[in-house]
């Protein structure tokens, strides 16, 4: 349905006089009518060349327009097309019966003619509305499915120059002494910042794409956040990081994915704490599903920016629109990693100040598929 083509509108009645006054009627309004006397035939004019809008009698010989509606709705081509109903049946029940068949709109008979002119207006202006909003949303998911094809061959190719500047300061790092060795810890830990966020990236493709197995076997979650918390305690020591744990909290899960999973939200707290705040790692275990947290003590997060935090790229919009500086894609991870156990993520707000982040996994993972 196209601005400069009539649209195309499909008569269904078996009563001539009907269809000879609809057809006149939106004819002359210079809308392509088509009229048909049963249910059969309009079934088979609908498959040969779909109409824009369906008027449908109910009360037809042989196969009644809930019918004919129920099997249009049933086919690809006419699934959206909009159907509105025509009949002298007023009863509640029957209207309700025309809406669960699948259609649009009922008008009673005796009809208006102004009244199908300009709900048969609506119907179609409605849909033209759906089909550019359509559109537009293939542009934009072609567009996107561009930009993420283009990031990931920029970063694919620039990792084999990454990796030779790794080795390069690794190698100047140990023969440097004095200050020329402080500075090479510091670009050290730039180029090992942007080889993670390579990683990062590149496993968050991987992941949307299914192409990122999970290797699963029974973990102590507990030991892996006592982990996590010595080492980045050993890298940060203006914030105290502590472990709030039961002695043992078991899954079965993807240890190196769940540590990385820790490791960007305890990264994260520690950006948003204040220098002699505190970060904490909790671990419990609820019924069949393990729960953990990263709480910090900073400003907290602003709710307008807690519904995108997690979404690709969304942290981008969150830090533009200056509600929330976060960590790119590492909450992106975050969540991908997370449902691909089977579980969930999310955000509260701490008592009194600061953020909760948490996440949950099953004991048992799922079967792949299910």
């Amino acid at each position: 349905m196209h601005n400069d083509v009539p649209p195309n509108v499909l008569i269904v009645d078996d009563t001539a006089e009907n269809l000879r006054l609809l057809a006149t009627l939106l004819g002359a309004r210079d809308f392509d009518v088509r009229p048909v006397t049963n249910g059969h035939d309009a079934l088979r004019a609908a498959a040969d060349d779909p109409p824009d809008l369906i008027l449908l009698d109910v009360t037809m010989p042989g196969m009644d327009g809930f019918e004919v509606c129920r099997q249009l709705r049933a086919r690809p081509e006419s699934r959206e097309t909009p159907v509105i109903f025509l009949t002298a049946l007023t009863d509640v029940g029957d209207k309700i019966k025309g809406f669960a068949a699948g259609g649009n709109d009922y008008i009673t008979k005796p009809f208006q003619l102004e009244e199908v002119v300009a709900r048969v207006g609506h119907h179609l202006a409605l849909r033209r509305a759906q089909r550019d909003l359509q559109a537009s949303m293939e542009k934009l998911q072609a567009l996107e499915r561009l930009r993420d094809d283009l990031v990931h061959m920029i970063v694919h190719d620039f990792r084999s120059p990454l990796t030779s500047l790794l080795g390069g300061l690794e190698l100047a790092q140990s023969q440097a002494t004095g200050p020329m060795a402080d500075y090479l810890a510091m670009a050290m830990d730039g180029a090992e910042s942007l080889n993670q966020m390579a990683n990062t990236l590149l496993d968050v493709r991987r992941m949307e794409e299914g192409k990122m197995p999970l290797n699963l076997a029974p973990t102590d979650l507990s030991a892996v956040g006592a982990d996590v918390a010595k080492r980045l305690a050993s890298i940060d020591r203006a914030r105290t990081i502590e472990v709030s744990a039961a002695a043992t909290v078991h899954a079965t899960c993807d240890a190196d994915l769940v540590r990385r999973v820790l490791e960007n939200l305890v990264g994260n707290a520690i950006k948003h704490t204040p220098s002699g705040g505190k970060v904490v790692i909790g671990a419990e275990t609820l019924a069949d599903r393990v729960r953990l947290t990263v709480t910090d003590s900073g400003a907290g997060i602003p709710l307008e920016a807690r519904a995108r935090i997690f979404e690709k790229f969304g942290a981008m919009r969150a830090r533009s629109e200056k509600a929330y500086h976060s960590v790119g894609l590492g909450l992106a991870f975050c969540k991908l990693a997370v449902e691909a156990h089977g579980g969930t993520i999310g955000i509260d707000s701490a008592v009194p100040h600061g953020s909760i982040f948490w996440f949950e996994l099953p004991q048992t993972p799922r079967e792949p598929g299910s």
